[in-house]
């Protein structure tokens, strides 16, 4: 009996200690993509951001301003703005794309990877990172699984 204390103190201990009580940042998940949430100035988050990516071996294929185009169409209809920033950010790396290919050739429409911020005009500071999951309905992948979990570790790591 003793030992079966020591074992569930040692496991409480353990999962306690795992837990991020000091996370300065919010998780949703959804079923098929997940969203952060962090109080931050938006060009230091992505800056962040793109650096964690370039230390995972990624390649960075584009950085498309959403955020400007929402705003310029916006002010053609003569409508308030919705961002203060947004944008997306393309990246890859070879030996990884090549895994999803060789799995299956049509994870290609997952290429090239791609994370989402924003920040909106009526939350200023408040920025959001959305990933959506690389995944195909009623299909197993190894490769698709390694690829989310590497993604949300690096945006994880990103804003540790």
């Amino acid at each position: 009996m003793r030992t079966n204390l020591k074992g569930l103190i040692f496991l409480f201990a353990f999962i306690f200690s795992s837990i991020n009580l000091y996370a300065n940042y919010k998780k949703e998940l959804f079923n098929d993509y997940v969203i952060y949430e962090k109080k931050g100035k938006f060009n230091e988050i992505i800056f962040i951001l793109l650096d964690e990516i370039a230390q995972n071996g990624f390649t960075s294929s584009y950085e498309a301003n959403i955020g400007s185009a929402v705003k310029n169409i916006s002010s053609f209809y003569k409508k308030e703005a919705i961002f203060t920033h947004a944008k997306k950010i393309g990246f890859c790396r070879q030996t990884l794309t090549l895994e999803m290919m060789e799995e299956n050739p049509n994870n290609l429409m997952f290429c090239p990877l791609s994370i989402a911020l924003y920040e909106l005009k009526d939350e200023e500071n408040v920025v959001k990172i959305i990933y959506r999951f690389a995944k195909i309905e009623n299909s197993q992948s190894k490769v698709l699984e390694k690829v989310n979990d590497e993604i949300i570790k690096l945006i994880e790591n990103s804003l540790e």
